[in-house]
């Protein structure tokens, strides 16, 4: 069995990066990880991290050689076809190709021919060459161009197995136009990696909080009031920091991607002129992994954060956690585990109710934190029933059609006692 790992790993997010080790240590567990190759936009820095043989998205170009520059005079087309021809060429030495979960369909700061695109042509390279494609918790939506809405529509219709990390994933999927009828929904594949267990409990340490700091200039990549969005969003949050310390707190800076370390030092920067020395109540660990990302979470005591997996990792360590969301998907997340009350949109948070909801959630940090353990519990065993359900169609013979995947139901909460 020849399996191919897709998707966006090595490029410094932490989260794709995690839901490819997810994927790595299930493959592991089942015995199906001798002849894997991971197909990513880094490949060198995939193969470091988890010893997997790696291979490029596209193949790889000199942007100052001739050929490059006759490429981009003929608007980059002679070289979207030669992707074409790698896809086609590096699908062949695969019997099926898994997507581990991700914002795989969405076009995020991208335009058509970006992601949207490269989805597109891998997914049509394993449908031509009759290669099952699984898409496995995945997350989808929004895709607000048209053309990459047909494009990702297309590659989803080409999967033999889909299952999505969220039912809102589901629901936009269903709206464009893809039958979802025999699609699944399971929780976000990092779920299934193991979490460090929390810190003993400190006598007399300041309460700390962990506060994500993010590279957000809003959805499109094409705002034109991109820096506006950024200068608003650090300036509402440095408020926030400040009355944080004002009163006492402790604050460590969080990140989920590399983009993000420009983030931090603006954001430090503007704190700084506001408060003048910080001193030590205000930290920033470089972190580039989820398990560093961790290491940063388990010395808080709760989190504000709006990248994904800085909410799946916290919630993962039992932190009570307030999203900051930029995407439907934080809120999923919440909702699933009854923390509705928690969430605000990252571009129009209201800073007197995210102290309230601050308070809030430091009032009830013992109950909220049983609560997200069994929830965390939960997931585990959901993500198992589909693990079964994977190693089942992995081990038989390849074949072409649409996979009837067992379709987990949401259920009521588990117990919190």
């Amino acid at each position: 069995m020849k399996i191919g790992l897709f998707g966006l790993f090595g490029c410094g997010n932490s989260g794709n990066d995690a839901s490819l080790e997810s994927a790595i240590a299930f493959l592991r567990r089942v015995g199906l990880d001798k002849d894997v190759t991971c197909i990513c936009p880094e490949p060198r820095r995939v193969e470091e991290a988890y010893g997997v043989p790696s291979r490029f998205l596209t193949p790889p170009i000199n942007e100052e050689s001739a050929a490059a520059k006759i490429n981009r005079a003929l608007l980059r087309v002679p070289y979207r076809l030669l992707g074409i021809w790698h896809a086609i060429r590096e699908t062949r030495k695969l019997d099926v190709i898994i997507v581990p979960g991700t914002g795989f369909l969405d076009d995020f700061q991208d335009s058509p021919f970006g992601w949207p695109f490269m989805v597109f042509k891998w997914c049509l390279a394993g449908w031509l060459l009759r290669k099952d494609i699984f898409f496995v918790c995945i997350g989808a939506g929004p895709i607000n161009h048209w053309l990459s809405r047909f494009l990702m529509k297309s590659a989803a219709r080409m999967a033999s197995y889909r299952s999505y990390r969220d039912v809102a994933s589901k629901q936009f999927m269903q709206s464009i136009g893809v039958d979802v009828s025999q699609d699944g929904v399971y929780p976000d594949i990092v779920f299934s990696l193991s979490a460090m267990p929390p810190p003993m409990p400190r006598d007399g340490d300041a309460i700390t909080v962990g506060v994500g700091v993010m590279s957000y200039f809003g959805w499109s990549r094409g705002n034109t009031n991109r820096e506006d969005i950024y200068r608003r969003y650090l300036a509402n949050l440095n408020d926030f920091v400040s009355w944080l310390l004002d009163n006492g707190f402790r604050v460590r800076l969080l990140t989920g991607d590399d983009g993000d370390r420009s983030a931090i030092d603006d954001f430090i920067q503007g704190l700084k002129s506001a408060k003048g020395p910080i001193g030590d109540r205000v930290s920033a660990g470089g972190t580039h992994t989820l398990q560093e990302l961790m290491t940063e979470i388990v010395k808080t005591d709760l989190v504000v954060v709006s990248r994904y997996h800085n909410l799946v990792s916290a919630l993962k360590l039992g932190r009570p956690a307030i999203s900051l969301e930029y995407s439907i998907k934080n809120r999923s997340l919440m909702s699933e585990m009854k923390l509705d009350d928690f969430c605000q949109s990252i571009e129009t948070f209201d800073l007197d109710l995210l102290k309230e909801q601050f308070r809030k959630a430091l009032e009830q940090q013992s109950d909220l934190r049983r609560q997200i353990l069994s929830w965390d519990e939960e997931f585990a065993r959901r993500l198992s029933t589909q693990e079964a359900r994977l190693l089942e169609l992995l081990r038989r013979p390849s074949h072409l059609g649409r996979v009837a995947p067992t379709i987990v139901s949401k259920v009521g909460p588990p117990s919190v006692g």
